[in-house]
């Protein structure tokens, strides 16, 4: 489960969170899901909407890792030409610096 504050903030004061189960039958999660075209039992999706629950960015599929979350709504918020925080913006960069980064690996011996 992603835990990450700034995500976490983000997604409470720049969007309307909305979590659907996506396992359940007969409910209002079905329902919902089955309008978004969404298959049962996939794996978690992250998608933004306009007030007329049409997609703002192409649903995130790439993941739940920071990095795919910051870019999402920062794309999203740029689409709206909203203002996207500093500090989404600074995550949003960081991460894709992080995931770009080679790890080198040295081993050191002491005698």
């Amino acid at each position: 489960m992603l835990s990450h504050p700034l995500i976490v903030d983000a997604a409470q004061t720049l969007f309307v969170p909305v979590c659907v189960y996506n396992n359940t039958k007969g409910d209002a999660d079905e329902n919902t899901r089955l309008e978004f075209k969404e298959p049962a039992w996939n794996n978690p999706v992250t998608r933004i909407l306009d007030a007329d629950k049409k997609d703002i960015v192409p649903r995130n599929d790439r993941g739940w890792s920071v990095g795919a979350l910051a870019r999402t709504m920062v794309e999203a918020l740029e689409t709206r030409k909203a203002e996207v925080p500093q500090w989404l913006k600074l995550l949003d960069t960081e991460s894709r610096a992080r995931a770009t980064r080679k790890i080198e690996t040295a081993v050191f011996g002491m005698a």
